[in-house]
């Protein structure tokens, strides 16, 4: 048996990590780098701490509300996971979810009617998608990808009220490379997703077929990735870390392709070869 204070120290683990914070220290840092590239300084630190309470609020929000959604799944196949165990209730899991949300949109109201704009349409497609969009297939794909380009825009859009070209080549990149991702993340869990009721291009349309457009999807983003150079939109340090993102990329993507086994080890070095990039965008918008 557990403890008073050993029980409270389990809960309250288990409340942070229902936010999922690796996820939403990500999205803190994107919407910095998308400020950054866009503007070429930070922000002060009144528009940084409401962009990052933004960020990373509406980021843990959406994740509650796909743990609630998936809360009968994952008591079969995660059984441990803090809604299912019981740890944390599904009412206290709404309520936090809630109580984030507007913590989220007020921090984004506070900084004027265009981040507003923005962080509703975004949090309003994360919710579309955990609620609706999980089944459809390309089109749920294109949902999530679409909240991985989105921090960028929301920092371009503080720092300026405008997108700038170089946001727009960065964000296209990031959502067609999130989009392979996805889209190769379904190969290695076609069993699972199909008791589900998912239909996953990899259901749909064969596991090979699936890997064939993830990669075709990663090697596009790849393509773009010279034309900030090549346009001086960003500096020459840009190019050391994205030349090893895009290599990255390539390797994993190859590899794929000879054996569709290692799809899920795939998935995860894509995930690294995005924060390599991440890193590039950020240097690149440096100028000597």
């Amino acid at each position: 048996m557990l403890g008073h204070k050993s029980l409270q120290s389990v809960r309250l683990k288990s409340f942070v990590q229902i936010t999922r914070p690796p996820n939403g220290l990500l999205m803190v840092f994107a919407v910095f780098v998308g400020y950054f590239v866009q503007s070429g300084r930070l922000p002060n630190s009144w528009e940084g701490l409401l962009a990052a309470a933004t960020a990373y609020t509406l980021s843990a929000s959406s994740m509650i509300v796909n743990d609630v959604v998936d809360r009968d799944v994952d008591a079969i196949n995660n059984p441990k996971r803090p809604i299912p165990s019981g740890i944390v209730k599904t009412g206290e899991a709404i309520t936090l979810s809630i109580l984030l949300s507007v913590i989220g949109l007020a921090s984004s109201a506070a900084l004027g009617t265009y981040t507003l704009t923005l962080a509703l349409i975004f949090y309003g497609l994360a919710l579309l998608y955990n609620t609706r969009l999980k089944k459809a297939g390309l089109i749920g794909n294109a949902a999530v990808s679409a909240s991985i380009a989105a921090p960028y825009l929301y920092g371009a859009v503080l720092a300026e009220s405008q997108i700038g070209v170089p946001v727009l080549l960065i964000s296209a990149m990031s959502f067609l490379a999130g989009m392979g991702r996805e889209v190769i993340k379904g190969i290695s869990d076609v069993a699972g997703d199909a008791s589900r009721g998912l239909r996953t291009y990899a259901i749909t349309k064969g596991r090979g077929a699936a890997a064939k457009l993830g990669v075709v999807l990663v090697f596009i983003a790849v393509g773009l990735s010279p034309i900030p150079v090549i346009t001086g939109s960003m500096g020459l340090l840009y190019a050391p870390p994205v030349a090893v993102a895009d290599a990255g990329f390539t390797y994993s993507s190859l590899q794929l392709l000879k054996n569709m086994e290692r799809s899920k080890r795939t998935k995860d070095e894509y995930l690294l070869w995005m924060f390599v990039a991440l890193v590039g965008f950020l240097l690149g918008a440096y100028r000597f």
